[in-house]
C-alpha cells in the first residue's frame, strides 16, 4: 500500500542531494555532492549517504538527474502539503468572511522550475466581505522539513493603518518547527486560533464607547 505521509527521511536526503549538485554547487562532483551509483539490470539507483533518492537510466545528465530529484520530491512535496491543508481546514477558526487558498500548484511549479521548498497558504477576506478590520495572514511551509513561518497582520480602518498580530509572539510560534507535518499544523492552527480570538484595536475601542 503506498503511504499517504509523507516520507521525512526521503525528503531529508534528496534535497541534500539536489543541493550538492546544483548553484553554487553545480561544479561539484557526485564524489564531492556525496552521490553514490549502483548499476542494476539498465539502471542506475543514486544513494546520498546510502539512501536511495533516484533510480535513472545508466546514462543521464546532472540535469537530468537533478529533474529526477524534483519529480520524486514533487510526489513527497505534495503528500505533505495534503497533510497541512487537512489539518488547518479541521483545526483553524477562520473569521466570518474570511477564507483560505493553499497555492499548491503554483508552489510545485516552483519547485519543478528552481528547486523552491515553500507552499504558500493565503487567508483573507472574500471578495465581498464586508469586516472594516479583515485579517491577512501568509503561511509559508517549508517541504524538506516540517518547518513554517508566519505572518499575520489585521488593515485597520483608522490612522494606525496595518497592525502586525504576531509582533510580541514567540520566535518558536512565528517560525515553528515539528516532528512532522500534522504536528506542525496543528501549532500553525493554535497559535493562528490565539490571534483571530484576540479582539482588534477597532473592536477593543467599540467596546469602550
Amino acid at each position: 500500500m503506498i503511504s499517504t505521509q509523507p516520507n521525512l527521511v526521503y525528503l531529508k536526503a534528496a534535497w541534500a542531494a539536489f543541493a550538492g549538485i546544483s548553484g553554487e554547487n553545480c561544479r561539484q562532483t557526485y564524489e564531492e555532492a556525496g552521490l553514490t551509483f549502483e548499476r542494476i539490470n539498465h539502471s542506475a539507483v543514486v544513494r546520498k549517504n546510502k539512501i536511495q533518492v533516484s533510480t535513472m537510466p545508466l546514462h543521464h545528465t546532472r540535469q537530468e538527474l537533478r529533474v529526477g530529484f524534483l519529480g520524486r520530491i514533487e510526489m513527497e512535496a505534495r503528500k505533505a502539503a495534503t497533510e497541512v491543508e487537512a489539518i488547518l481546514h479541521r483545526d483553524l477558526e477562520l473569521p466570518d468572511g474570511h477564507t483560505m487558498l493553499v497555492m499548491l500548484e503554483e508552489s510545485m511549479r516552483f519547485l519543478r522550475r528552481n528547486g523552491s521548498r515553500a507552499l504558500s497558504i493565503m487567508i483573507g477576506p472574500t471578495i465581498h466581505a464586508e469586516d472594516p478590520a479583515p485579517i491577512h495572514i501568509e503561511i509559508r511551509v517549508f517541504l524538506d522539513a516540517p518547518r513554517a513561518c508566519i505572518f499575520a497582520h489585521q488593515i485597520m480602518p483608522t490612522a494606525s493603518g496595518e497592525v502586525n498580530l504576531l509582533a510580541h509572539a514567540p520566535k518558536r510560534e512565528r517560525h515553528p518547527r515539528a516532528d512532522t507535518y500534522t504536528e506542525l499544523a496543528q501549532r500553525i492552527g493554535a497559535t493562528l486560533n490565539t490571534v483571530i480570538r484576540t479582539p482588534s484595536a477597532t473592536q477593543l475601542a467599540a467596546q469602550t464607547h
